[in-house]
């Protein structure tokens, strides 16, 4: 059975208080083999653990064996599954004025094989890639950019990441 590390909040203040709303679920994983993190990045040099929305009917477990495996073609293995954190985001909506969502962050295990990906159609457009990296070297390069404007979430993936590096994951 697993259960929360830590559940924190990002709140960016940046939005219209009163205007519409846009709530979502997401789920994230957290894959470690030896001192590398899995990882995907884009070409506004943002790197995040893979991961997205809820599907409807979908449960926590569902959507991040799916999303795993969509965004970096590895297979999660659902037995390794454990701990999480979990980060209640609040920030400007791009169609809405408020977008809120909760994001399940996972620690857990893929399958050695790598099979294809299945991007969606914004991911291909940020043209997402997957890669392996220490941790460290990740939080660096999140920390190098500065224009957030375009890719809000980075914000949310630095606390993680630090968070991360805070419990002694940081090689």
């Amino acid at each position: 059975m697993s259960h929360c590390i830590k559940e924190m909040t990002l709140d960016l203040k940046d939005y219209i208080e009163g205007g519409t709303v846009f709530r979502r679920n997401a789920v994230r994983g957290i894959v470690r083999r030896k001192d590398r993190y899995l990882v995907i990045y884009g070409k506004y040099g943002d790197y995040n653990f893979p991961g997205g929305g809820m599907k409807e009917g979908e449960e926590l477990l569902d959507t991040l064996i799916r999303e795993v495996q969509e965004e970096t073609g590895y297979k999660v293995i659902p037995e390794s599954v454990t701990d999480y954190f979990l980060v209640h985001e609040r920030r400007k909506g791009t169609i809405d004025d408020l977008f809120e969502m909760d994001s399940w962050y996972f620690f857990c295990q893929v399958e050695e094989t790598m099979y294809e990906r299945a991007l969606e159609d914004y991911e291909v457009e940020y043209d997402y890639q997957t890669a392996w990296m220490p941790l460290g070297d990740v939080i660096q390069k999140n920390e190098a950019v500065k224009d957030h404007e375009k890719i809000p979430w980075i914000l949310r993936e630095i606390m993680i990441m630090r968070e991360l590096y805070a419990l002694g994951d940081n090689t």
